[in-house]
Parts: C-alpha cells; structure tokens; sequence
C-alpha cells in the first residue's frame, strides 16, 4: 500500500495533478477535442505506462481505471473495484465514481453521455499495457476510432513536475540504502537470491511500494540477470541493479562490489566505465541528441580497445527513463530524442569487458543547463566487501 502523505507531500502532489490536467486541456483545446480518457490497467511494471495513475497520482487495486478530463468542467476519476472508495477517499485530487470491473466500461460510457461529449471528440490514452480487450472497446463506445493521446502523456511525464520529483528522490535515498544494507550483510556462503532478498526487505521497509533488480555474482560475469541459487565465494564481482518504486515512479542505481579486495584490474577497468559515464553526464545538455550522447559515453571505452564491446550483444543501451508516465529518454542509438530540462533518467555505460567480466556502473540523472546532475548523494564507486 502506499505511505500515508504529509501536509506538504499533499500539496505537491495537488498541484503537480492541477498541472497535469490543465497541460490536458491546453491539449484537447488546441485539437477541438471535448475530453480526454486516461486508462489505466491493473497491471503496475518497469517498462509500463499508467496515463490513468498519472493523472490521478493514485494507485489503483483494481484491474481498470480512467481519468476523464474534459476541456470544460471537472475531471472524474472511474475506478475499481468499488470496495476500494474509502481508500480513494484518503487521497482525492478529484471526484470519483469506484464501481466493480464488470461495470467500467458502462459507467464510463454512461458518464460521458451524461456530459453530452460529442462523438468523435472524446481522445484515449490507453498506456502501453492497456489489455487488447479494452482497446477494442473504445470505438464502439466513441463512435469511431479514437484519436490517441499516448504522446501527449509521454511528452507531458517525461519533463519531471514537483511530485515525480519528490517521489524519485525519495526513491533514490531508499536506493541507496538499500544498497549500503547489501555491503553490510552479504558474506560468502550466501546464495544469490539470499543477497536479493535481503536488498528487497530493506527496500520494502523503507517504503518502496515495488523493485526491480538484477543481482547476479561471479567470478566473470557475462551479464547482470536475475538471482539463481548461486552460492557467493570470495572473490566474486556482484552486481546489482536496483530499482526501488515510489508513488509508481522508478528510479534506479547501478553498482558493481567485490566480496573481498578488488584487484588492481578491476579499479582500472570501473575507473573507465566511470570516466565514460562522466562524460556523457557533461554532453547531456538541453538539446543534445541521445545519439551524441551515446557518442560521448562510448569514446573513451572504444579508445581503450573495447569498441566491439560498445555494442550488442555486449551492452543495449547506455541509460533509459521508466515507469510510470514515459520510457523516454532511451540512450541508444536509433532514438531521435533530445534532451530537456528536468528530464530524469539513469544513465549506465553497463557492459562486459573481457579481462574482468561484466560490470555495472550507473546513477540517476537530471538535466540541467550544465549537463546531467546525479540525483544521488554520492556516485557509485567499486565497493568492498569485508
């Protein structure tokens, strides 16, 4: 469940909502639309899109969800199932209507004939996990095809407002944390999924809702992967991506750490990594196409003999945005993206190299004027264990 919110907590995320809609509006005014409807499945994941949670900065139990936001009047929330209203009610941004599932899709279309929305004139939004289902019903009960308003709740979540802020740095200080505890307790004998484990209840306790990981370890690891019943010796380079929920917005840290003394070669080829992902933070200014940036990030490694390695199946891309509202930026090559003021993403030049194994070195950025400023409190270094 989500964290009760404090006073000032609420009144970002009122605001940041107000925001949102009225971004919305401007939208639907510009395109001589009568409403927008924002869906949102039940289906909460890393590389998903929630337009209704978006909009409504709630998350749902339920299986369906929209926000509708009209250019005139107020915006209503349909939600299921209709046990969950006392929850809801806690923290309302908007009217709301909290039916059970089998009822959305008639609740919906009775709402806006009741606001008299013309056929034609209504937009969808669906997310990119909106059940086919779902998808197929939006005609029918429109009139016609739907125009879609995908792109305006990427184009709109992908510039960070004050709640996506307050809850993505939350998500980091929990990352971190979470990521001290594992240097903390890991010690040989320990199987992978021990090690994750342990990183998930340390996670969840601070107040992570959700974490996605990759932790692997080994001797010379191909690649970060899930947690096997591997047991950990001394010696073993560990990797961990950690990837902590807060309010539905992801962030994530990447570190690599030795169970026991890193070797000589091991700082020297982390230092490398480092040094890449130096640059690309200085180059990822407002403007700067993600191609340049992967440019950047990949020079000094492919400098270092390892451009073969610069590519994949080695490494697939150098960092990417995630979760709630937007994927974009992705960092790789064959994306037209350019960077924007407060965009925040991680940014991770991740990648085998074959004297010491794969390694792992990322952190969460912001973009400013200046270039990308890590929103942790420190960057990561190659940790010790013991």
């Amino acid at each position: 469940m989500t964290a009760n919110l404090t006073a000032a907590e609420a009144a970002i995320r009122a605001r940041s909502v107000e925001r949102r809609h009225g971004v919305v509006r401007a939208w639907l005014a510009a395109n001589d639309l009568d409403a927008l409807i924002a869906y949102g499945s039940g289906l909460h994941a890393f590389t998903g899109t929630n337009p209704a949670w978006y909009l409504s900065a709630f998350k749902q139990i339920g299986p369906h969800a929209a926000v509708i936001v009209p250019q005139q009047g107020e915006p209503l929330l349909v939600m299921t199932p209709a046990w969950d209203a006392a929850r809801y009610r806690e923290r309302a941004t908007m009217e709301f209507r909290a039916v059970a599932p089998e009822q959305f899709l008639d609740t919906v279309a009775a709402e806006l004939k009741r606001r008299g929305f013309r056929g034609g004139k209504v937009a969808v939004a669906g997310g990119n996990l909106q059940p086919r289902a779902i998808a197929e019903a939006w005609p029918a009960m429109l009139g016609a095809a739907p125009p879609s308003a995908d792109k305006l709740i990427v184009d709109t979540s992908k510039i960070r407002d004050e709640w996506s802020l307050n809850c993505t740095r939350r998500g980091v200080a929990i990352a971190e944390r979470g990521y001290e505890n594992l240097l903390a307790t890991t010690k040989p004998g320990m199987r992978e999924y021990e090690l994750a484990a342990n990183l998930e209840t340390s996670m969840r306790e601070q107040g992570a809702e959700d974490n996605f990981q990759l932790m692997s370890a080994s001797q010379h690891n191909q690649a970060g992967h899930f947690p096997t019943d591997r047991v950990l010796e001394k010696g073993d380079l560990i990797l961990a991506e950690i990837t902590p929920a807060v309010e539905g917005e992801f962030i994530q840290i990447c570190r690599s750490c030795v169970l026991g003394t890193p070797t000589p070669l091991q700082y020297e080829k982390f230092a490398l990594l480092r040094s890449a992902l130096e640059a690309g933070m200085r180059a990822a200014k407002p403007g700067v196409s993600v191609t340049e940036i992967v440019d950047v990030i990949n020079a000094p490694i492919s400098a270092a003999g390892y451009e073969r390695y610069t590519k994949p199946p080695f490494m697939r891309t150098r960092g990417h945005s995630m979760g709630l509202g937007s994927m974009e930026p992705e960092i790789a090559h064959g994306y037209e993206h350019t960077m924007q003021e407060n965009m925040v993403f991680v940014m991770h030049p991740n990648q085998y190299i074959p004297e010491t194994g794969y390694i792992m070195c990322g952190e969460p950025v912001i973009i400013t004027p200046d270039g990308a400023v890590p929103l942790t409190s420190r960057m990561g270094e190659l940790g010790a264990i013991g």
